[in-house]
């Protein structure tokens, strides 16, 4: 298997589960969680060569969400759940994701971009999708930010429903 079938077999996983992202956003809660779990019974099923909290190689005891070993290399991914709409009386925006290191996606990206092999992906389960405008808004003005670590989309915010937005990220340095 490799990056691209993986990432189908994400997608059509968590979209077979619609239901449970909208009573997510109907509690108005953030449930990573849930979304690593729901990985690990995949990555189980499909019988895949994985690891889970994986140690990164010469950084001590930092650890990947995920290290699979897949036909076109090592890939290691982690993951985030975007919630973003109403939480605890106040409105979440997406952006605070991006631009707020202490609860964004700051330092997974971090640690991706200094991987010493294989490939990393920030996988970001945002619920509910985010308006196409909204989502390259932020994204665009993040990857400015973040140079010369780079961020390349491999998923199209067009292709998913109202209730969920599995945004694939790879990053690495320019």
């Amino acid at each position: 298997m490799n990056k691209e079938q993986l990432f189908i077999l994400i997608d059509q996983h968590f979209l077979a589960k619609l239901e449970y992202c909208r009573l997510f956003a109907d509690v108005e809660r953030q449930v990573e969680g849930w979304f690593k779990g729901e990985l690990i019974y995949l990555f189980n099923s499909l019988k895949l060569d994985w690891e889970p909290e994986a140690s990164i190689p010469g950084f001590g005891n930092k650890k990947i969400d995920f290290k699979l070993v897949l036909d076109d290399g090592l890939v290691y991914l982690e993951l985030k759940a975007l919630y973003h709409g109403r939480q605890r009386g106040q409105t979440v925006d997406l952006g605070i994701y991006f631009y707020k290191d202490d609860v964004g996606i700051w330092g997974d990206v971090r640690k991706l971009a200094s991987l010493p092999e294989g490939l990393g992906f920030c996988v970001l389960f945002i619920y509910p999708k985010p308006e196409k405008e909204r989502w390259n808004q932020a994204i665009t003005t993040y990857t400015q930010r973040i140079a010369p670590i780079v961020l390349q989309e491999e998923s199209e915010i067009s292709e998913f429903p109202p209730e969920l937005y599995i945004a694939k990220l790879e990053v690495s340095r320019e």
